[in-house]
């Protein structure tokens, strides 16, 4: 995959959202129209789960004004890898929540992103 591929990835799945699949914060599931049945049920049944989510998050970041990585989010809550990785983009796209350009070390010692409340 070339950087332009990479590039325009979210462009092409926003695009294959179903506007009538509307989510808890106005976030639609995560499911494309081409994707089977199986796919659609699995996003239905997230969305309460994914809504509850960004509302810990969002709490934790009103909390936490010097904000953390999505790792530091999952770490406090006992979540598993990428739970909090998802939800934050959603916050984001939200007007809720901000990556900044301030990184952090994860528990494995790379460095990421912070999240911040807007």
């Amino acid at each position: 995959m070339d950087e332009q591929d990479f590039e325009e990835e979210p462009k092409r799945k926003r695009q294959f959202h179903d506007p009538n699949q509307e989510s808890l914060f106005g976030v639609p599931p995560r499911a494309r129209n081409s994707d089977p049945d199986t796919s659609h049920e699995a996003a239905k049944s997230m969305h309460v789960s994914a809504a509850s989510r960004r509302g810990q998050i969002l709490e934790w970041l009103r909390n936490n004004p010097e904000g953390g990585t999505a790792d530091a989010i999952e770490e406090v809550f006992g979540w598993r890898h990428a739970a909090a990785s998802r939800r934050l983009p959603e916050l984001r796209e939200l007007g809720l929540a901000k990556m900044t350009e301030d990184t952090a070390a994860t528990r494995s010692g790379r460095r990421a992103r912070i999240w911040r409340i807007i």
